[in-house]
């Protein structure tokens, strides 16, 4: 019998090392989220200072320019945070970010639970959610 609850006990182990690199796996990307947004933060920053364009703003792919879903969340957060108090609707921030509109539409529908969506069609706007969703 103690050759089984050897075995068992390396199970749990393997199990819990297995999960224990998950949680270090999720901290660094969420260490790599913050760090893009302060990143992103500078550069729209120093780009007030100049009046020239961010870096990401430089790198262009047919008109648009070729980011992370992550870095896409921070821009918009950071965007709407800004200049969208009154609202957003996407054709709106995608020309503000230099991304295609149909991009940041399926952005928003992916993450519906960062933005609240006012109106239907042509007069859709986005605010940021100010509280949980549920609530």
């Amino acid at each position: 019998m103690p050759a089984t609850s050897i075995t068992e006990e390396i199970a749990q182990l393997t199990k819990r090392l297995e999960h224990l690199q998950v949680q270090a796996e999720d901290v660094l990307r969420q260490k790599l989220k913050e760090a893009r947004a302060v990143v992103t933060d500078l550069e729209m920053q120093l780009s007030e200072v100049t009046g020239r364009p961010t870096a990401t703003q430089i790198r262009v792919v047919k008109g648009f320019a070729p980011i992370t879903d992550e870095q896409l969340e921070v821009m918009i957060l950071f965007l709407m945070q800004k200049e969208g108090q009154d609202g957003m609707n996407a054709k709106t921030i995608g020309q503000k970010l230099n991304q295609d509109p149909v991009r940041i539409r399926q952005w928003i529908k992916k993450h519906q639970t960062v933005l609240r969506r006012e109106g239907q069609g042509v007069k859709s706007k986005y605010f940021v959610l100010t509280e949980p969703l549920g609530v």
